[in-house]
């Protein structure tokens, strides 16, 4: 290797990671720097996703994944048997399902609109067929996501004084929105399912952890001065599934 090479092409360090399988199920542990805190989150029906410190030992998060069992099975079991129904609507009605004479499933866009077509005779509430829905409804609800949650979020930080970085729309099984230690915002595209009083009580939470980085005392009460009724709206919110 040449001292151009040398100083040019740096081999990209990788997240140190180990697998783990627990009961059948398998747990992918990461190593993040910037991270503080051992966090959970489930993106497939099989598998569990761990992202630790780097000073945290994985011994440590596997202990911490265990302790967690009953909320881990749970969130599975939730993945498992979300189904999307026939006819599921969006927001902007942008999400179509269209039972065709064809042999495999298709998803086609026109006019903003994404249609799922599926074959006539196979059944839609079958796996093999809902899989294909949800990758359809995933793109529904982004498009929608894209054009209206970042507006929002801005309007609302704007309107109450708030300060962050940049946002993300992203999917998650486990959560609705998040806020980094650098104050980038993450909201789950899942939000276009929910009244508009439910997405403006995520964003106002995630915007109330740039200040405010626990749930202590002191978060709630800066929750609480923009939503009263946060109580009441973190309940329902807990009913509604994260669909795709």
């Amino acid at each position: 290797m040449g001292i151009f090479d040398f100083l040019f092409n740096k081999p990209v360090k990788k997240v140190p990671s180990k697998i783990v399988v627990l009961d059948g199920i398998e747990y992918r542990f990461k190593k993040y720097k910037n991270q503080k805190t051992i966090k959970i989150t489930i993106k497939e029906k099989d598998k569990v996703f761990v992202s630790l410190p780097y000073s945290c030992s994985y011994k440590d998060a596997i202990d911490f994944a265990k302790k967690e069992k009953p909320w881990i099975n749970k969130n599975l079991e939730n993945f498992k048997s979300i189904t999307i129904d026939k006819n599921h609507k969006t927001k902007s009605d942008n999400f179509r399902v269209v039972p065709s004479y064809i042999d495999t499933p298709l998803i086609k866009t026109k006019n903003g609109v994404v249609n799922f077509l599926y074959p006539i005779e196979k059944d839609f509430y079958s796996n093999e067929i809902q899989t294909e829905a949800k990758k359809a409804l995933k793109k529904a609800l982004y498009n929608e996501a894209k054009s209206y949650l970042p507006k929002r979020l801005n309007d609302m930080a704007n309107k109450y004084g708030f300060k962050y970085n940049k946002v993300f729309l992203k999917t998650s099984k486990t959560r609705w929105g998040s806020c980094s230690y650098n104050n980038n915002i993450n909201l789950n595209i899942n939000l276009m399912n929910l009244d508009t009083r439910f997405i403006d009580y995520v964003i106002v939470h995630e915007l109330c952890h740039t200040l405010e980085k626990n749930h202590k005392e002191a978060f709630w009460n800066l929750v609480y001065n923009i939503i009263p009724n946060y109580k009441t709206l973190r309940k329902e919110l807990k009913k509604f599934p994260l669909i795709v």
